[in-house]
């Protein structure tokens, strides 16, 4: 037990038991007794301790997510169904298609129809850091740098990973009306140091027609966004556009967006989707093995297109671990993801042009 903590028990013990005289000995000798009073206030005491030594699990979990969308903001510009897990499932009811409408009706009875009612549901997944160990564990639950110092690279980790499911689950694939192809000049900027050829750049033609997609879907105006990586971001822009724009002041962005184009909002992100070279372009898994024709990929989409839900976030400790010399600690959180229609309604991304070698 540290210092801090005999400290409180101390207090806590000074604070409970009284000197008094004992009449059997005489009045210059003295013992504590201790009062029923005080033996509540000793428990109590007791406990408090007891609960400073403990995991303080809410400490730990405010700090994870404080961070945890630190640099995948992008996730929160989609619709929260947070509220509707159950058992790691979540349920979302879908109306069937809308009624037929007729103008000056002139047939009686009106034809009946059924409406058929659907159900989009999505698993939540579970992230989880490798165990740690950590020294001093009552010391550094008191202190948010410490506490950061022990948590903070698994959080980032744990943050990035998430991005990484996330972007992948939003992008379309295999479907060449969904997956655009880049139509600019050829550039050198390849997904990884072995892929092989070259590929085309993103234009702001190219944005265009991913807007036009959205419009095309009857997707509102507001909250649009397109996520690029910072190749195809700097290939939209030149340079001096950029500095322009800083010197001249952009207009207000939300949280995380860097410029705005066409209606999107721009995001920028290392990682967002691989396509293979077919026309169609299918997208591959994360952390699936590298290819020479892989290509890039972006993911515009509305806000209303595209769905996640964040569920439980939980913290382990196992104290006093003899032959670790420490304690050992570990988190998790659960969250899933999906796109809001079948049909993929309000999503459009688009993959590097391929150029064979």
């Amino acid at each position: 037990m540290s210092a801090f903590l005999i400290g409180c028990v101390l207090a806590t013990v000074s604070g409970v038991f009284g000197l008094v005289i004992n009449p059997l000995i005489g009045g210059a000798a003295s013992s504590l007794v201790l009062t029923f009073s005080g033996l509540h206030s000793f428990v109590a005491g007791i406990s408090q301790v007891g609960n400073l030594c403990a995991l303080q699990k809410e400490v730990w979990v405010a700090d994870i997510m404080d961070n945890l969308f630190l640099g995948q903001e992008f996730i929160g510009r989609s619709i929260d169904d947070g509220g509707m897990i159950n058992n790691s499932i979540v349920h979302i009811p879908q109306a069937g298609n809308a009624p037929s409408i007729t103008k000056n009706r002139s047939s009686f009875p009106a034809t009946i129809a059924e409406r058929t009612d659907a159900e989009l549901t999505y698993s939540v997944a579970n992230f989880t850091t490798d165990p740690i160990r950590v020294r001093n564990f009552d010391e550094v639950q008191v202190s948010y740098a410490k506490r950061q110092s022990v948590l903070g690279e698994h959080s980032a980790a744990l943050s990035e990973r998430m991005g990484d499911e996330v972007a992948h689950i939003w992008s379309p694939t295999a479907d060449a009306a969904l997956v655009l192809r880049t139509t600019g000049a050829a550039t050198a900027d390849l997904a990884h140091a072995t892929a092989t050829g070259t590929r085309l750049r993103l234009t702001k033609s190219d944005v265009a027609k991913m807007a036009k997609k959205l419009d095309k879907d009857r997707m509102p105006k507001q909250g649009r966004t397109l996520l690029l990586s910072p190749e195809m971001y700097y290939e939209l822009f030149e340079v001096d556009q950029l500095i322009l724009a800083d010197v001249m002041g952009r207009v207000t962005l939300p949280e995380g967006a860097i410029n705005r184009l066409f209606g999107f909002d721009i995001m920028v992100r290392d990682t967002i989707v691989t396509y293979n070279n077919a026309a169609a372009g299918a997208k591959k898994a994360v952390g699936a093995a590298a290819a020479a024709t892989d290509c890039l990929g972006a993911i515009a989409w509305s806000s209303f297109a595209v769905r996640h839900a964040l569920g439980s976030i939980g913290v382990y400790l196992n104290e006093g671990q003899a032959e670790h010399y420490g304690d050992i600690m570990s988190a998790e959180v659960n969250l899933g993801a999906s796109i809001s229609r079948t049909d993929s309604k309000g999503i459009v991304s688009i993959a590097q042009g391929y150029v064979a070698p």
